[in-house]
């Protein structure tokens, strides 16, 4: 035999050999069990999905509360620097009025 067609033939016997085999394993029962199998596949998969849903939805709300939180923060500190601001300023201009004076 030419080298070409033993690897022709050693390729076929290595693709038909394992489907063969396969199919002698596979009983009338094993269809079942692939269907149950199927079936906690489909449903691990809708739960997984639900809760890949539920945590994003989960971390919008996260997400939400925190920038509030810090626009406050934020709000409060510009507040008090203007009223730092305002008393600095009130406090100089008595100070300046009654040196004056």
């Amino acid at each position: 035999m030419k080298l070409m067609a033993k690897l022709c033939l050693a390729l076929a016997l290595l693709i038909t050999l394992p489907g063969a085999a396969r199919a002698d394993q596979w009983g009338r029962d094993d269809r079942f069990d692939r269907r149950d199998r199927m079936r906690m596949r489909a449903e691990l998969r809708r739960e997984v999905r639900e809760a890949v849903r539920w945590a994003r939805r989960d971390s919008y709300y996260y997400r939400r509360d925190a920038v509030r939180e810090a626009r406050r923060a934020i709000l409060e500190a510009q507040r008090d620097a203007r009223r730092q601001i305002q008393r600095a300023m009130r406090d100089a201009y008595r100070r300046d009025w009654h040196w004056r004076n």
